[in-house]
């Protein structure tokens, strides 16, 4: 029976619309609020670690030599070496025909992953830059935060290479006839066959890395999984309650939106839109990308197989397969775009489809658990299922209109209706699911936008690093302790000494105790403007005297008799 003193329970449906936080300047955060002294230290903390990726881009870059040099006919270049093995010369022949020389494959072999991977390192300052602006407490969960340094960090040891294999793909795509210095003449079976092995490389060097460059090892905080188990396992229920605060933060967000509020329609806006697609593309390069790359290893290499054994006998040239037909890459790209527009505009049509689930939703509130989630918010759960059907309805009509006009043109090969089952078969159902997936966390993304618009998770930190100068610089700007007296003031709370020592502590306001010139006992150029100077005789002062010590402890005493004397 429940208590007559008992509070009533706040609402969970017919939530009002959660208020917008104001915008905070970064250039403002105090310095005992940021984590790293400066962009130069979190370099440096960067280049101590950074050996292990360079390792990973240097096996990357040989590995993407190899793969572009047997590109050309991979299943040629095989039966080559087994060749070469009793005959040197037809091996010396065949690189010949392709257009290598030994010289210059050895060259590359020699010094391109090493400069390429020089390229990568020289580029850590802009990593710094690119996470020095990360607010931890933007962030919902901790574990999204150092989610996000980390793709940072990796992102831009991994630019080079992904603007190599960009412009490699353009070069060999685009219809203006063969660029001299490739040795791809075009998208046959053979090339990607080796695109998709190389791009299946590119993906697990990327997880390397940013495995590697995780935030604790980068920035010295505690990994979120020792934060969880702190929050769910330590005795001291203070340190679980600041922990748990840390871990995860209460979403502000609630689904389904108030109708008649600008976040009701937010998902057919340009933003929410636009969002709909880079979070349902994330999960696709997790769900859908590796399984199509490993996929087109198999399909195109036993394509490559059968012309190559079909032209045997042939000039090397002859033997290499034909580039695939242009309404075969026109139907590719059709069904690529077709299921983008999809991905974008789903979660607003399920939401449409949706509207007799409104009345039964129990709470609106957002819960860890999806399970608790979809069972409370049955409006949430069915958009998001909806979105991951629209999607795959989408994808799985733009493959049949494309095998229709391929079968009207007669521009069918063997090779287009492998991928035409192959994409119904395996890339439509997994493109549901990644959707799926992604918009459990995603949804409210897309409707309202980022989360630190509503919320602020309670974290030691609110910046990684200045933009500009240091800790020290940043505390002796004014409009730093002017905002910070501001803060203290609408706290509501007496902080009348800590805006005293505020007042007072004027340039030192922030001491980095590990930096030269931090030390007491040192004349630093600030206080001496000040008039004030160290106390050279104080306690722990390299000036101060030695400790007096008793005559009995130096063994020097004067002698009490001749005979003492004597003895000495």
């Amino acid at each position: 029976m429940t208590s007559p003193f008992d509070r009533a329970l706040p609402p969970l449906t017919d939530l009002p619309p959660p208020p917008r936080l104001p915008e905070e300047n970064p250039a403002l955060v105090p310095p005992g609020e940021i984590l790293i002294d400066s962009r130069r230290a979190l370099t440096r903390r960067m280049l101590r670690i950074v050996w292990v990726p360079a390792l990973v881009l240097m096996t990357l870059w040989l590995v993407l030599v190899f793969v572009y040099v047997s590109g050309a006919s991979p299943t040629f270049w095989s039966l080559s070496l087994l060749v070469g093995l009793f005959e040197p010369h037809y091996l010396r022949a065949a690189l010949g025909s392709l257009g290598f020389t030994s010289s210059g494959l050895w060259t590359t072999v020699l010094f391109l992953p090493a400069a390429a991977t020089a390229i990568s390192v020289a580029l850590l300052p802009l990593a710094a830059i690119a996470i020095s602006g990360i607010n931890p407490r933007h962030h919902l969960s901790e574990a999204g935060f150092q989610r996000t340094v980390a793709t940072r960090i990796t992102a831009v040891l991994m630019a080079p290479v992904l603007v190599t294999v960009a412009i490699l793909i353009i070069l060999v795509a685009q219809p203006f006839g063969r660029v001299p210095f490739l040795h791809w003449p075009s998208l046959s079976p053979g090339p990607l066959t080796a695109l998709c092995a190389g791009l299946l490389a590119v993906m697990l060097a990327w997880i390397s890395i940013r495995s590697w460059m995780s935030a604790p090892r980068v920035l010295g905080i505690t990994p979120a999984a020792a934060l969880e188990t702190t929050a769910r396992m330590d005795r001291d229920h203070d340190a679980r309650r600041r922990a748990a605060r840390q871990v995860l933060a209460q979403e502000r967000r609630h689904l389904p939106p108030n109708p008649g509020t600008p976040e009701a329609a937010g998902a057919l806006t340009a933003r929410g839109l636009a969002t709909s697609v880079l979070v349902q593309g994330g999960a696709w390069l997790r769900w859908v990308a590796p399984a199509l790359l490993g996929l087109g290893v198999m399909v195109f290499g036993i394509a490559d197989v059968a012309a190559v054994f079909t032209g045997m006998g042939q000039d090397l040239q002859a033997v290499q397969s034909a580039p695939l037909n242009w309404p075969t890459v026109l139907g590719a790209a059709l069904i690529a775009l077709v299921t983008v527009a999809a991905a974008a505009f789903a979660p607003a049509l399920a939401a449409t489809l949706s509207r007799s689930q409104r009345a039964q939703v129990t709470d609106q509130r957002s819960y860890p658990s999806w399970a608790h989630r979809a069972r409370v918010n049955p409006w949430e759960a069915r958009v998001v299922g909806l979105s991951g059907w629209i999607v795959a309805g989408a994808a799985l009509a733009a493959i049949a209109i494309t095998a229709l006009v391929l079968e009207l043109l007669g521009a069918g090969t063997g090779l287009s209706w492998t991928w035409v089952v192959l994409g119904a078969l395996v890339a439509v159902p997994l493109l549901g699911l990644g959707s799926a997936s992604a918009l459990r966390s995603g949804l409210r993304a897309v409707y309202y936008g980022p989360a630190h618009r509503y919320m602020r998770r309670e974290a030691p930190h609110a910046l990684i690093a200045p933009d500009i100068g240091t800790r020290a610089d940043r505390a002796r700007d004014p409009a730093v302790r002017a905002h910070l007296r501001q803060r203290l003031q609408a706290d509501g709370q007496d902080h009348t000494l800590e805006i005293f020592d505020l007042d007072a502590a004027g340039e030192r306001l922030w001491i980095d105790e590990s930096l030269p010139g931090a030390r007491t006992t040192e004349v630093r150029e600030a206080d001496v403007i000040a008039g004030r100077l160290p106390d050279f005789g104080g306690d722990g002062s390299p000036f101060q005297a030695p400790p007096h010590q008793a005559p009995e402890a130096t063994g020097h005493h004067i002698p009490d008799s001749i005979t003492g004397l004597r003895e000495r």
